[in-house]
């Protein structure tokens, strides 16, 4: 159950262990005046109870043997109390979720009637639907080639042969789908809402600016809990676990003739905290009492229900390396659209390839590392004609570049508590980097005379002019690297040693992996770049992953799909082009990547139509989600702040 492991809070880190309180339970009425002081008694049976030290009429003043008592209620915790508690920060609070499991889908597969069975009862079975994100198939192929020392298997391959696994009626019946089209209505919608912000700039009205893409949950329930003034700045368009939910339940439904409640959807995702977000209160049709996601699994609980069903991955299957071009029954929406940019959704670049149409000259992309990060990039779109940073933007993974990134978006734009902290903070930013530009100009910068200087001249010019330019858009990641290395990734397979006794034996969680984490729930005892009493082969800041893992999962991430050529990650030279309207094909008859996410726009388009009408409000709650400020009575009352925070 990893996280970032980044960030350290006191005694606290990103990690809940059962020997950790949590605060919930201890949150109680205050006491009245009249009740005096109490104490609490625990019985021969375990019960729980509240004892008046105030002595009664007939007991005497000697003690509690006759003193009023009061029958403690036992604390329930659940994922809305998850969601409203600000006492974990930062945790994944995964153990705390009890339901969503793997052994939940097998106990549904046991129960759910099939048409099959003649003693099914005369009910309608629930239709099962599981949708897979690419980062999951991704882990998944990086596994079974290093567990089996086989070649690793495309992730359009892995879809069909899981698809047609499934769909068989002994394993459940499922209908098996990809999210990579949800992630494109997700990616169309929150380039919308850009555009929405940036015309209200500039009309002059209020604006918030820089959007901050809101796909990661982690980093969502942070800011709900300790970052509560940024949420205005949060993108609303859903991601694409949301818009799957409610693709699945809302326009496929209508579409098989079942209502919401008669569909059992199931998610398979890189991140334990897409949980909590398919807990969400928008989330949730309260008319059938369903959620829009039943069920979220992690890649690693994916894999243990794949082996509990005794699924072969290397089995193939017919016709599972040819792409589809149109819906199907087995797949309504088109499959493992690639999308340029990032393996985690892509949207900055979603945002960089729009602000580039809509610009009328020629532009030029510039990047630069922060700190020399590939974590924490930003990027500059320059209008080569009039010398202008048209567009700002970054991406900004993990917990450790998060917290730079709230500071620098709080100085900017005055709200948080950097916004606050000195009236003179963005004037004093904005004089540190005139100081920069002066001492750049000083070091004296070469009038290009050649066509291979114009590039050098046009990024060092852009990033001059982009020392004042504030951010427009970010994309937010928790986890360093992004999505491919979510805490519920599969994780590189270590060599088994053999402890010399038996307290060197490491606890085993539920997926098969050790975990070399104490019981109290803190950190490895050493943490120390050089590797001392740390996990073999893990890096520092990537706590049960390797960043060879990593860039293994990425690289089949960008490979093997539907869509040739692959389709490279974000850099400046393959946004500099421009899309073809014309749909083309290979030798093959494939349709390339540009046409089918064109196809898919025609089809996304037709489904809100089918779904909202021409209502506005209802295509707002299909598309768009909200997000809550908790109210941190921990925080308030000067408890956790953010003076405690530790790297």
């Amino acid at each position: 159950m990893a996280f970032s492991g980044a960030l350290t809070i006191t005694d606290l880190d990103d990690f809940l262990t059962p020997s950790q309180a949590c605060i919930i339970p201890v949150r109680g009425a205050k006491t009245s005046e009249d009740q005096g002081p109490t104490e609490i008694h625990i019985d021969d049976d375990n019960n729980y109870y509240e004892v008046s030290m105030y002595p009664t009429a007939d007991a005497g003043p000697s003690g509690a043997s006759g003193a009023a008592k009061k029958a403690l209620e036992k604390a329930e915790i659940n994922l809305n109390d998850c969601l409203a508690c600000s006492g974990c920060i930062t945790s994944t609070e995964s153990l705390l979720i009890t339901l969503q499991s793997h052994l939940e889908v097998i106990d549904f597969i046991k129960t759910n009637p099939t048409n099959h069975d003649p003693d099914a009862p005369c009910h309608k079975p629930r239709l099962p639907i599981l949708s897979i994100s690419p980062q999951t198939l991704a882990s998944l192929s990086a596994a079974y080639s290093t567990s089996t020392s086989r070649s690793t298997i495309p992730l359009l391959v892995l879809l069909r042969r899981i698809r047609a696994f499934l769909s068989r009626p002994d394993k459940g019946g499922w209908r098996v789908w990809d999210t990579t089209f949800a992630r494109h209505m997700s990616l169309k919608e929150t380039a919308v809402e850009f555009h929405e912000r940036k015309d209200k700039k500039g009309k002059g009205k209020a604006v918030e600016l820089p959007m901050l893409a809101s796909a990661c949950p982690g980093w969502v329930c942070y800011a709900e809990k300790a970052q509560g003034d940024l949420l205005p700045l949060l993108s609303a368009a859903r991601s694409s676990q949301g818009i799957i939910g409610a693709l699945a339940k809302q326009w496929y439904g209508g579409r098989t003739s079942h209502r919401p409640d008669e569909i059992y959807h199931v998610t398979a995702m890189p991140c334990y905290d897409k949980k909590l977000e398919a807990s969400r209160s928008d989330f949730y049709s309260s008319l059938y009492s369903t959620r829009d996601v039943d069920c979220v699994l992690t890649t690693g609980e994916l894999d243990l229900l794949l082996q509990d069903l005794e699924f072969d991955p290397y089995s193939s299957v017919a016709d599972e390396d040819i792409p589809s071009v149109s819906v199907s029954d087995a797949s309504p929406f088109p499959e493992l659209l690639t999308h340029e940019g990032s393996s985690s959704g892509s949207y900055l670049s979603t945002i960089i390839r729009t602000m580039q149409q809509s610009c009328p000259n020629p532009t030029r992309i510039i990047t630069r590392e922060i700190r020399g990060s590939s974590d924490n990039v930003e990027y500059l779109i320059h209008d080569t004609i009039t010398g202008e940073v048209i567009f700002k933007g970054a991406k900004v993974y993990g917990f450790r570049n998060l917290q730079n990134l709230v500071r620098k978006v709080a100085k900017e734009t005055g709200i948080g508590r950097a916004g606050r902290s000195g009236a003179g903070a963005g004037k004093l930013s904005l004089a540190v980097a005139a100081r920069r530009r002066k001492a750049r100009t000083a070091g004296g910068v070469a009038t290009p005379t050649t066509d291979s200087s114009d590039a050098e001249s046009i990024a060092s010019l852009s990033l001059q002019n982009g020392e004042d330019k504030k951010l427009d858009f970010v994309e937010v990641m928790a986890c360093p690297g992004g999505c491919v290395n979510g805490g519920g990734q599969m994780k590189p397979a270590a060599a088994a040693q053999t402890p010399t006794k038996e307290s060197d034996a490491m606890e085993v969680d539920e997926e098969g992996y050790q975990r070399p984490l104490p019981d109290d729930g803190t950190a490895p005892a050493s943490t120390a770049k050089d590797g001392s009493d740390a996990v073999e082969g893990m890096d520092e800041g990537m706590r049960w992953s390797t960043k060879e893992w990593v860039a293994k999962v990425e690289e089949i991430y960008w490979t093997g799909l539907p869509t040739p050529p692959p389709s490279p990650p974000l850099t400046a030279s393959n946004l500099d082009e421009s899309f073809s309207t014309e749909v083309k094909t290979n030798d093959n008859g494939a349709i390339n990547g540009a046409d089918r996410l064109a196809i898919s726009d025609k089809v996304a388009e037709e489904i809100v139509n089918e779904v909202c009408g021409d209502d506005p409000a209802k295509r707002w709650e299909f598309l768009r989600t909200r997000f809550r400020k908790v109210e941190s009575d921990i925080l308030s009352q000067g408890g956790v702040t953010h003076e405690a925070v530790k790297w």
